[in-house]
């Protein structure tokens, strides 16, 4: 996803302003065969990688016009680093702060680190059903090709560009 005016989505846009926290990726997988999509989001930090998911079943109404049905959440277990990598300094209202003290005073927390992330990585994900009114959805697809897609739902606008597309490098 390159750009939303979806609301529900902008708290979790903002999150990347948070120092120290990166929204890593933003997706979308669809399968036609089994008319599912799943819309993905991975959030990261100097300590572990998050990632959660939504999967709905779609059923197309036209050409251009497809109904939602948002059933499951999935929260993945975090990934652990193996390391605490902070950058030398983050700016935190206007103001830069070095972290480099920081990153040495972590250093001996790298064998605890790494053992938790082996405890962690091999817990399954918990699943979490989506229940009431606001599971249906529709989405209008305004423009396609094989790069871009522009859509409308009653959520706001979407636009989203595939993956290893040369849009994605601007």
């Amino acid at each position: 996803m390159r750009y939303t005016a979806f609301s529900e989505l902008l708290p979790l846009l903002a999150v990347g302003s948070i120092p120290l926290v990166k929204v890593e990726k933003i997706g979308q997988s669809i399968d036609t065969s089994s008319l599912t999509i799943e819309n993905s989001t991975t959030l990261s930090s100097p300590v572990s990688t998050l990632s959660f998911s939504a999967s709905a079943s779609f059923e197309v109404r036209s050409p251009t016009r497809i109904q939602v049905e948002f059933k499951e959440g999935t929260f993945k277990p975090p990934e652990i680093k193996s390391s605490i990598d902070l950058p030398e300094s983050i700016n935190i209202f206007g103001q830069n702060i070095n972290l480099s003290s920081i990153q040495q005073s972590l250093n001996p927390l790298q064998n605890a680190v790494e053992g938790i992330a082996r405890t962690i990585s091999g817990q399954p994900p918990l699943k979490i059903p989506i229940p009431g009114e606001r599971t249906k959805s529709w989405l209008l697809i305004t423009y396609l090709d094989k790069d871009l897609r522009i859509s409308r739902g009653d959520g706001g606008l979407f636009v989203l560009v595939k993956e290893g597309s040369p849009l994605l490098d601007y």
